[in-house]
C-alpha cells in the first residue's frame, strides 16, 4: 500500500467530517451559537486533529441548556 499526500489528504478529510458532524450532534441545544461550534471544530480538526477529537468530548460531557 502506498501512502502518499493524497490519500493522507482525504483520509484528515473524512475524519474532520466525521468530528465535526458528531461535534455538532452533540453541541445542539447546549450552545446558543451553533455555526461558532462548527467552525472551531473545523479549525482544530485541520490544525491538530487530537484537539479536535478533545473538543468533540467536551461538548459531549456539557449539560444542556436551561430552558
Amino acid at each position: 500500500m502506498n501512502l502518499n499526500a493524497t490519500l493522507i489528504g482525504q483520509i484528515i478529510f473524512v475524519l474532520t467530517l466525521v468530528v465535526v458532524f458528531f461535534t455538532l450532534k452533540f453541541a445542539k441545544g447546549k450552545t446558543p451559537n451553533l455555526p461558532l461550534v462548527g467552525f472551531y471544530s473545523i479549525v482544530l480538526n485541520v490544525i491538530f486533529a487530537p484537539a479536535g477529537w478533545i473538543y468533540c468530548w467536551y461538548w459531549s460531557t456539557k449539560p444542556f441548556l436551561p430552558k
